[in-house]
């Protein structure tokens, strides 16, 4: 299994120079359990690069969304 970090921060993304090391996306989290499919728990702003990432990789795993709750910061990456 792996896991992956897309995203961690409060309600407003900041990226800039000084979020440069550990980002500074609001949440978005990526679970690659071994039965290959990607599951994605909210939909923050780190959403647009791990979105990236999937296109680029030309996933064709299923991919299930789960959300923690409807706030814009965990919605905001569609």
């Amino acid at each position: 299994m792996k896991i992956r970090t897309w995203g961690c921060r409060g309600s407003i993304a900041t990226p800039g120079l000084t979020t440069l090391r550990y980002g500074g996306n609001s949440t978005c989290v990526e679970i690659k359990p071994s039965t290959g499919q990607t599951i994605i728990i909210d939909a923050g702003s780190g959403l647009r690069n791990l979105g990236s990432l999937l296109i680029q990789e030309k996933e064709t795993a299923p991919i299930r969304f789960f959300f923690t709750h409807s706030h814009w910061d965990h919605l905001v990456g569609f």
